[in-house]
């Protein structure tokens, strides 16, 4: 773990802790006779209640609970020092008997939760927001009920990617934008349910709360639901993935890489999350038609003669009408069916002019060309990333979308093109002696940062790679061409 992400969690510790001592100084002057206490009894059992039964998100290793509507409730009826005893006893339950976290984990939990709620209920009371008996709907209301659980989400969300960007070595926005920009839906839905939740408190008691939460529950349901529909979309791609790294072992990795630069490429230039997302589905499987091409074929270290090069023109069409099908790909499946299109109009299947073109298969065209130019491969050495460069310069207009050589080459110089690349998983997905140099060094800082000099099997194999100790005896290509390398991984020039 980063040392600045070290020193992080402490200061959210630190902060939390901070925080509960200066709200929790109204604490005497609560009026503590046995209902009251009854009260703050049930709430907290029930918000640990709902604490407990997290759901994973599908990236980013962070979890959701529905205990947000139940925490702004909790800030209305009771004020913001309860509520943040509220979320220290669930929190500590869910990490510490639930789910066993490591301690550094527990102490930032902590602290996020308290930031969260207290910082939420400071703007509330702040602002003229009412709590307990004062508590009514009117005009004065609306601006604190609005701003706190804005404040609420933003802080928690914040947080808590940062942590888990700074851990994984990955930009905190795009952790945030993956796992929890959906959610912004979310504060429209505790807003009105925990102004709800408090008034059934306050008119009809703790009973009235506790039926008020069947459908809070029936809502977690349905997430859940949701969520691992997404994870078997996840699981479905990966399998295929395997699927067209078996067909071919020597380019194993190969479109993972370029998933991973596609997304930071589509983001840079400014595409809907929506789209990223077919996007990256469609770089993963861009070469899943490739499945239907013999085995002679797409091993042959030769040169394709004519008739095999028609054959091999095949496969994106091929990749379409099998993805087609399945309906959370039919947009991947559009950007694989035009991902060796161009924009002078001269690619293939259709011939499609730039129009026509998907962003997304604009983009892939481009890093599939790239990764393939500068990996390398046991019959021959990658290019540098400078010639790569000349090369789709050189084609740019023809073969290439200007904007896309342009953004990745910036990208690439500002050595923001691989921000997207997880080292576990790429890890997971190639072996180290395929990767471009520059990716390897990416990694191997990545890996010393993360887990020390001397850890794991694979920075070993990452160093070595760099240092050429693999290589030495393979011959380097002079030039490549950027489309034929895309088609073929063997043709040279």
């Amino acid at each position: 773990m980063p040392t600045w992400v070290k020193f992080y969690i402490a200061a959210v510790f630190l902060g939390g802790l901070a925080l509960l001592a200066y709200v929790s100084s109204d604490l005497g002057g609560l009026d503590w006779h046995p209902r009251s206490l009854g009260n703050v009894i049930l709430w907290s059992v029930m918000i640990a209640v709902a604490a407990v039964s997290p759901i994973p998100l599908p990236r980013g290793g962070a979890t959701v609970t529905v205990t947000s509507a139940l925490d702004f409730a909790a800030i209305l009826v009771f004020g913001p020092a309860v509520a943040c005893w509220f979320g220290v006893v669930s929190d500590l339950l869910t990490n510490v008997a639930v789910k066993r976290n490591p301690p550094y984990k527990v102490a930032f939990n902590l602290g996020q939760i308290v930031l969260s709620i207290g910082g939420a209920g400071l703007v509330y009371t702040g602002l003229g927001g009412k709590v307990g008996a004062a508590f009514v709907l009117d005009q004065s209301q609306v601006l604190p009920l609005v701003m706190a659980p804005i404040v609420y989400f933003l802080l928690n969300t914040g947080l808590i990617s940062l942590a888990i960007g700074g851990k994984e070595g990955i930009s905190a926005f795009r952790i945030w934008q993956t796992n929890f920009q959906w959610e912004i839906l979310h504060v429209f839905f505790f807003l009105p349910f925990g102004i709800l939740l408090s008034l059934v408190h306050l008119r009809i008691g703790p009973v009235g709360v506790a039926l008020f939460l069947i459908p809070l529950f029936l809502a977690r349901f349905s997430f859940k639901l949701w969520i691992d529909t997404k994870e078997a979309h996840i699981a479905t791609v990966q399998s295929l993935v395997s699927a067209i790294d078996a067909s071919d072992p020597f380019t194993c990795g190969h479109s993972y890489r370029i998933s991973k630069y596609a997304v930071r490429i589509a983001r840079h230039l400014g595409v809907s999350e929506k789209e990223v997302e077919e996007i990256e589905y469609g770089a993963l499987l861009h070469d899943i038609g490739k499945i239907a091409i013999q085995h002679d074929i797409l091993l042959k270290p030769a040169r394709l003669n004519k008739e095999e090069r028609e054959l091999m023109k095949t496969h994106p069409k091929v990749g379409r009408d099998i993805l087609r099908n399945l309906r959370f790909l039919k947009g991947a499946a559009e950007i694989v069916y035009c991902h060796h299109e161009q924009p002078d109009g001269k690619g293939y299947p259709r011939g499609l002019t730039e129009e026509r073109i998907p962003m997304g298969s604009r983009i892939i065209m481009v890093v599939d060309a790239f990764d393939a130019m500068t990996s390398d491969r046991p019959y021959r050495r990658g290019l540098t990333s400078e010639i790569a460069f000349e090369e789709l310069r050189r084609h740019s207009g023809t073969q290439f979308f200007p904007d896309v050589v342009e953004a990745l080459i910036e990208l690439h110089t500002t050595e923001q093109l691989f921000d997207e690349i997880d080292v576990d998983e790429l890890d997971m997905y190639t072996s180290a002696e395929y990767n471009s140099k520059e990716l390897q060094r990416h990694v191997a800082a990545k890996l010393k940062e993360k887990h020390g000099e001397d850890d794991t099997e694979y920075l070993k194999r990452a160093l070595g790679t760099i240092a050429g100790d693999s290589s030495d005896q393979i011959p380097v290509a002079s030039t490549i061409d950027p489309n034929a390398a895309a088609e073929s991984e063997r043709t040279t020039q």
